[in-house]
């Protein structure tokens, strides 16, 4: 039973021969009241993860972790505060994979999301879905992408804003299909799903938690799931890597960081409570209730997420051409 685990458990020992009072700042973190900056206004799903995450870590450490919203600029605000603050885990950020697609989709940044931020774990990832007005013919993926090549540049999708993974998963269709659907950016979630219910633009791509409800009254026909694996919250709606382009992935991530050189110890720490935190039965409830994935992804699988995001978006721009002010 411990074989696989033997690799895990060597590089902890090999951090606790390098960091000789490891143990002893371990026990000590937190010593006093954790900051956790929060990349978005108050009330939406990072928000509302980042608060219950906070009430757990508190409840585990014994110690205040105080939610601080910090909106603005798409969450570099947040993000540029904590990659300046002390590396000393006493302030934390609570984001999502917008952190890098801005990176990767944006000229100029005041940091870089790869080497500024120590990875701690994800808690949930949200998933993208492709859509259409229920009038729309396509009810498929592939019925879709016929209709677009027999009609190049002529059909358009819907996002939440340029610049956004949403605008980036519909590149990335047209790219991974071979044809020419039109960008329509709206300023806001809202906005563009109003119009996707009203047909005004037929085609959209979107988070699940803003089209669920839409789906189940029959107003639009969701086509496919941007993720490589079905969801479990609705095995029957196929993902667009198997509808015939495998390998698409367009899958959100919700995530803790904290600023570069963080020590170890301390991000090893937070990361295993985190993960007993999102496998609590009520934290599962209310991450679901938002129509998200729980998702417990430790540091180093973390950073290499990250890392493979920002690969795919920046060759989605470069290769598309996008310019994102």
């Amino acid at each position: 039973m411990l074989g696989p685990r033997l690799p895990a458990l060597f590089a902890v020992l090999c951090l606790s021969a390098a960091h000789p009072d490891a143990p002893a700042q371990t026990a000590s973190y937190p010593s006093r009241p954790v900051r956790l900056v929060i990349a978005a206004a108050p009330g939406g799903s990072t928000d509302v993860l980042g608060r219950v995450l906070a009430q757990r870590l508190a409840e585990r450490l014994g110690q205040q972790f105080v939610p601080e919203n910090r909106g603005g600029a798409g969450g570099v605000v947040a993000a540029d505060f904590v990659a300046k603050s002390a590396a000393d885990g006493a302030t934390l950020l609570m984001t999502n994979d917008q952190l890098v697609v801005q990176a990767a989709s944006a000229s100029k940044l005041p940091y870089d999301p790869l080497k500024d931020f120590a990875p701690v774990a994800v808690v949930a990832r949200g998933p993208v879905v492709l859509g259409v007005h229920s009038s729309f013919p396509a009810k498929s993926v592939m019925e879709l992408v016929a209709l677009a090549r027999a009609q190049p540049g002529k059909l358009a999708f819907s996002s939440c804003g340029a610049g956004t993974v949403l605008h980036l998963a519909g590149e990335l269709l047209n790219l991974s299909a071979g044809i020419d659907l039109a960008h329509v950016p709206y300023r806001g979630c809202a906005p563009a799903m109003a119009d996707a219910v009203s047909g005004q633009v037929p085609i959209f791509f979107t988070v699940l938690g803003n089209a669920a409800q839409h789906a189940k009254s029959g107003k639009v026909r969701l086509l496919g799931v941007a993720s490589l694996q079905r969801l479990p919250s609705d095995p029957d709606l196929p993902t667009i890597a198997e509808a015939g382009f495998p390998g698409y992935d367009a899958f959100p991530w919700f995530g803790l960081l904290a600023p570069a050189g963080t020590p170890g110890e301390i991000v090893a720490r937070l990361a295993a409570e985190t993960t007993t935190a999102v496998g609590a039965p009520e934290v599962n409830r209310r991450i679901r209730a938002f129509s998200l994935e729980p998702t417990a992804i430790a540091p180093q699988e973390f950073a290499a997420l990250m890392k493979s995001d920002f690969d795919r978006w920046s060759r989605v721009v470069r290769e598309a051409k996008i310019k994102v002010e």
